[in-house]
């Protein structure tokens, strides 16, 4: 289902509901199409009105992303500060998706969020709108495949050992996190992976290819994920081990606390590389800060795979399975 809304390119660029009057005017006519949602977001591709016809020149190449409306997720323009204090400076310009702050008119909200309650969206997100007042959204860099391409998003997660891991330990914090879910019969989207993330930034390129083998079967996405974005997930890996030297156990003072989130957040990205033909262009993206609340969670865990065993492939009897998938294991 597509919206029809109002796109004003000004010094600060606004979406409207319906045709603002001037002096805002022109406007360029454009539709809002839901893409996908996450937990704390929604995102929309930006259509031009008839087909054939060309966006704005701001609106080329980018979707729009706006938060739901659940006390736990920041504003657009608090989003948008987190990352480019947090974030921008640790990677590579051309490596990130890019964000850019866009104003919302006062019924845009409403708008959109009857046009989400007619859609068959996913069943435990059907009670998840946007906040009927909010002022402003995020426009942000378009990974969408066109006809042709192929769009693989990776999953990256801990390129290196928790640092509260035991020392002897035969998973890595992914592979012992994967171990315990599947356990519980919980499979996410990295489980299906089905690769161990020490793999992928192994110093043999044998570990990497076999890493990159169970995540693609496109093999010049496998050879770029084995050598061309090396820098980029080593680059990734290093401001994992920096922002987190000592683990979430022994982590207790307030700059320890904000380093430990943002590598969290590092830690949960996602990766996304799209082929056109022979040229491949990789992205990282969801890199929304963690928020301090979820320090005690994340303590829980790290508890529960240690005291349990799933570090040491140790875990109880009745539920034991060698391990054969983390590098740790061989």
């Amino acid at each position: 289902m597509s919206t029809s809304t109002f796109f004003i390119n000004s010094a600060s660029p606004r979406i409207h509901a319906a045709e603002p009057p001037a002096p805002l005017t022109p406007s360029s006519r454009v539709l809002l199409e839901y893409l996908n949602e996450g937990g704390a977001n929604v995102v929309f591709m930006i259509l031009p009105e008839t087909e054939g016809s060309e966006l704005p020149a701001h609106l080329q190449g980018r979707l729009l992303r706006l938060r739901k409306d659940l006390p736990h997720v920041p504003t657009a323009r608090e989003q948008l500060t987190a990352f480019d204090e947090h974030f921008k400076p640790l990677f590579p310009h051309h490596s990130l998706v890019q964000h850019s702050l866009v104003e919302l008119d006062g019924a845009l909200p409403a708008l959109l969020n009857e046009a989400l309650g007619k859609l068959n969206r996913p069943s435990h997100r059907l009670q998840d709108f946007l906040p009927a007042k909010d002022t402003h959204g995020l426009l942000m860099t378009d990974m969408t495949p066109a006809i042709g391409d192929i769009l693989l998003q990776v999953k990256p997660k801990w390129l290196t050992q928790s640092p509260n891991a035991p020392p002897n330990a035969k998973r890595c914090r992914t592979c012992a996190l994967r171990a315990q879910r599947t356990a519980q019969r919980i499979r996410t989207a990295t489980d299906a992976q089905g690769s161990c993330p020490l793999e992928l930034v192994s110093s043999d390129a044998g570990d990497r290819k076999r890493a990159a083998q169970k995540v693609t079967i496109d093999q010049r996405l496998q050879d770029h994920l084995v050598d061309n974005v090396q820098p980029l997930l080593q680059t990734l890996r290093e401001n994992q081990l920096r922002l987190d030297s000592k683990g979430v156990l022994k982590t207790t003072s307030s700059l320890e606390i904000l380093n430990l989130c943002k590598a969290m957040t590092v830690r949960d990205c996602t990766l996304f590389l799209k082929r056109s033909g022979n040229t491949i262009e990789a992205k990282l993206a969801d890199l929304d800060f963690k928020q301090p609340e979820k320090l005690d969670r994340w303590k829980k865990v790290e508890h529960e795979l240690i005291n349990l065993g799933w570090y040491d492939n140790t875990e109880p009897q009745q539920i034991w399975k060698q391990e054969t998938v983390c590098l740790l294991s061989r």
